[in-house]
């Protein structure tokens, strides 16, 4: 700890200019130098392992390349985000599980702050009521079954068998923020309220709370049966299926990439399910890809908002022909969330769906059909804005500058990087 001591006393006499830059190198090593092979305890209330180091380094960066972004208010924007790095730390390194619960429920309060600021339109009041009442409601039986059964609060010393219901009642919590099918009604409506950087923080870092949170509860799932594996897997293969034909039916773009986050973590949310060491390292792997991938998606679909003044798919036919930087940015983005090689992404859906069919092989049929299905909005999502001819009252792009190039490509570089190095993630 004596070299974040020194950090610490060296930073006290910079400027305003420099004390950025060293906050953020101070907090990534101190992520660097508690990743180890096995868990890592650093206090009574933090302790780490891989699966922290992976979660942490997407958010920390993700947040880096939001306060990249100009926005209004930027001291403000600056304060939120820099608070919402800390609750996310904390979240990610403790260990009770009652701070995680405290933390989980912060991170959604500073996008709701983030939201009510910076959105742009009067609906975006009552798209956080929805997503309120819907994690409120989902949090009253836990607290039942908290005051019901739990007497320790460590991850390590949870019951390892409790009731169905209680079971229940603590996956609908995460469930809800993964989103799972039949809970994400409240994502889309968000996404399409939300500014561009809660549109980013909510699909790379919000939604693989719930992931994150489903995995640390698996300590409790070795008292699922058989039967009640086929219906959670069987739930989530559906749930992709009908998912992905949504996707096809959208006119919204921003609206088909929030449709195609869902479609993502119910796969994440079946390799959960298995309850094996693979299932859980490919979902990492589904969720660290995705975290990349979704947020410059939305980023570009951004830019594309601010040239025609519409995220409609017609309006932005053929946009980004008038840039061939963006149209190669766009086609990249789009294949890495079909996904297609080289990206991280194709190496954990190519482990999910093995282990599904190790699982059962009568699902071969079903993985075709969400293949084929999930593909084809992916190929819709490209075709449309780079191909025809766009619309007369487009002016050329002069949004997508060098900035935003490199916001871009930074965005692009960990997904295509990992999977050099994929070893590291199966130490996961």
């Amino acid at each position: 700890m004596l070299k974040f001591l020194m950090m610490a006393l060296v930073m006290m006499f910079m400027n305003k200019n420099t004390l950025k830059p060293s906050m953020w190198i101070m907090v990534s090593m101190f992520n660097l130098s508690i990743h180890q092979g096995s868990t890592g305890k650093m206090s009574y209330l933090l302790i780490g392992d891989s699966l922290s180091f992976w979660i942490t380094n997407m958010s920390l960066w993700v947040i880096m390349l939001i306060l990249s972004i100009k926005m209004s208010n930027y001291e403000k924007h600056k304060m939120i985000f820099m608070l919402l790095t800390m609750i996310l730390m904390t979240t990610f390194y403790c260990w009770n599980f009652l701070l995680f619960y405290i933390m989980f429920e912060m991170s959604m309060v500073m996008i709701i702050i983030t939201v009510m600021i910076w959105g742009y339109q009067p609906e975006r009041v009552e798209a956080t009521m929805f997503m309120v009442i819907m994690t409120s409601a989902l949090s009253l039986p836990f607290f039942l079954s908290l005051m019901n059964k739990f007497n320790y609060l460590n991850f390590w010393m949870l019951p390892a068998k409790i009731q169905m219901w209680e079971y229940l009642s603590i996956m609908f919590i995460f469930m809800v923020k993964l989103p799972a099918f039949t809970l994400h009604a409240w994502l889309p409506k968000l996404h399409v309220e939300s500014p561009i950087q809660g549109s980013m923080i909510l699909a790379a870092v919000m939604l693989k709370l719930g992931g994150y949170g489903m995995i640390r509860m698996n300590v409790m799932t070795n008292f699922i049966n058989n039967v009640t594996s086929h219906i959670i897997i069987a739930f989530s293969t559906w749930s992709i299926i009908i998912l992905s034909i949504v996707c096809l039916m959208q006119s919204d773009l921003k609206s088909m990439i929030a449709y195609s986050s869902i479609v993502h973590m119910g796969l994440t949310l079946a390799g959960i399910s298995l309850t094996k060491e693979k299932g859980i390292i490919s979902s990492v792997i589904i969720m660290l890809g995705h975290g990349m991938c979704s947020s410059a998606l939305f980023f570009l679909c951004n830019q594309m908002y601010k040239n025609n003044k519409s995220r409609s798919m017609i309006m932005n036919k053929g946009t980004t022909t008038m840039s061939p930087t963006m149209t190669t940015s766009w086609f990249i983005l789009c294949m890495m969330n079909a996904p297609m090689p080289p990206s991280i992404n194709i190496l954990g859906e190519i482990l999910t769906l093995k282990l599904v069919m190790e699982w059962s092989m009568k699902s071969v049929l079903f993985i075709l059909m969400m293949m084929m299905v999930s593909f084809s909005y992916s190929i819709i999502m490209f075709c449309v804005p780079t191909h025809g001819n766009y619309s007369k009252m487009s002016k050329k792009i002069t949004t997508y500058n060098s900035k935003n190039l490199t916001i871009t490509i930074m965005h692009m570089i960990p997904g295509i990087a990992m999977i050099i190095k994929s070893n590291l993630m199966m130490t996961t």
